[in-house]
């Protein structure tokens, strides 16, 4: 179980020849469910399953982390060969990697570092009081985008315009979880992209899903069927 709630099963771990092979296969997923039910009780079946999701990594032949300057790159430092148990060091690795890199350059610690990250106030998981507080502040929080989620406005809003603000849909996705619950996005599109394009003050044309050229747009309906005619 995650810490949002939902069932999260896998991954499996295969060799694959593919350098650009980021599929799932019905072979991969009938085994993760087949060794899921070992370990979790009345398994809810596969039609349940909300999405699944497959990716590459470079696999080291050693089944060790590769964490060091490069000998004949230097100032290059390799993290690499970073497998399952990545996730559960990635604290550590970024603390010894920000030690390498002060050895090889040293420098000194800004004196108004921020060491914690104040993440997106969260409508779903707020009391009544501190939801009521929140809408008091911005209205916008009273406004639900997300329903699956129950993401409001104001979520967005504040993802959009932090530092390093979101400006795609799995940016906000990542940072409020608008867009991860069953209909995988199918209702809150739109209205994220609205906001996406206002506050950027982008066409929606321009808005992508995840990076470049990833583009949920192609034009408008009228626009399309004159061409056509």
């Amino acid at each position: 179980p995650t810490v949002h709630g939902n069932l999260l099963l896998g991954p499996t771990a295969e060799d694959i020849d593919d350098k650009e092979g980021q599929f799932t296969t019905e072979s991969g997923l009938a085994e993760i469910m087949r060794k899921a039910a070992l370990s979790v009780d009345k398994l809810p079946p596969m039609r349940q399953v909300i999405t699944s999701f497959a990716g590459l990594r470079a696999h080291e032949a050693m089944d060790d982390f590769i964490i060091e300057e490069v000998e004949d790159a230097k100032g290059f430092i390799d993290v690499a060969g970073i497998e399952s148990p990545g996730l559960t060091c990635a604290p550590a690795i970024g603390a010894f990697v920000a030690e390498l890199v002060n050895n090889i350059a040293p420098g000194n610690k800004k004196a108004n570092y921020i060491s914690r990250r104040t993440g997106v106030k969260s409508m779903a998981s707020a009391s009544r009081e501190e939801q009521m507080d929140l809408i008091r502040s911005n209205p916008a929080y009273a406004n639900v985008i997300c329903r699956c989620e129950m993401v409001t406005e104001g979520e967005i809003l504040d993802a959009i315009h932090r530092p390093l603000g979101a400006r795609t849909l799995d940016g906000v996705k990542r940072r409020t979880r608008a867009g991860m619950g069953r209909c995988q996005a199918g209702f809150c599109t739109p209205k994220t992209m609205e906001i996406l394009s206002r506050e950027w003050k982008m066409d929606l044309n321009a808005i992508v899903k995840s990076g470049k050229d990833a583009y949920v747009l192609t034009g408008y309906n009228k626009q399309s069927m004159e061409r056509e005619g």
